[in-house]
């Protein structure tokens, strides 16, 4: 018989990290090949997965609202 979860358990918590950051560019950080030393950024993207396809704008308010909505403001 095979093992089923219990039912009433919480499942885990997803384990992700977002980092938004003002005036940087996608290759200032040294996981992009950029000049600038960032080990423990290096080491967490060398370890996880990289999300390369997301869209900034240009002030950071309406980027972090695509971010959490997951929808384009501009469209």
């Amino acid at each position: 018989m095979a093992d089923h979860p219990d039912p009433g358990a919480v499942p885990a918590r997803p384990n992700f990290l977002v980092i938004v950051a003002d005036d940087l560019g996608f290759s200032d950080v040294g996981a992009f090949g950029g000049e600038i030393k960032t080990p423990h950024i290096d080491s967490l993207a060398a370890e996880g997965v990289r999300l390369t396809d997301f869209h900034a704008a240009a002030a950071c308010s309406p980027t972090r609202s695509m971010l959490l909505s997951g929808t384009d403001n501009r469209k």
